[in-house]
């Protein structure tokens, strides 16, 4: 797993991260939960009542941010993260910004 928590800065720093778009996003976003069930799970008797849901908001995401490096992550650049005083993360910049 890649450590994304820097502590002496007390920052987050995530990406920037690619992937190739998702071939078939449409067509698994319209099928019922049953069937992503048993074609998205390796495991689909013990996954946990909310892996469909989760599994359909991972495809909107994939098909909202097909390209990541252009839309997620301008310039290729890691996105920074700090608490902010009511102990919320609150986006501080993009390294190099």
């Amino acid at each position: 797993m890649i450590s994304i928590y820097d502590a002496k800065t007390e920052q987050l720093r995530i990406g920037p991260y690619s992937w190739m778009p998702f071939p078939h996003v449409d067509f698994w976003l319209q099928q019922d939960d049953k069937q992503i069930l048993e074609n998205l799970s390796t495991s689909p008797l013990a996954e946990p009542p909310h892996f469909v849901e989760h599994i359909r908001s991972t495809l909107v995401f994939l098909k909202k941010y097909p390209s990541p490096t252009n839309t997620l992550f301008p310039g290729n650049k890691a996105l920074l993260y700090k608490k902010n005083e009511d102990g919320l993360w609150e986006k501080i910049s993009s390294p190099g910004s």
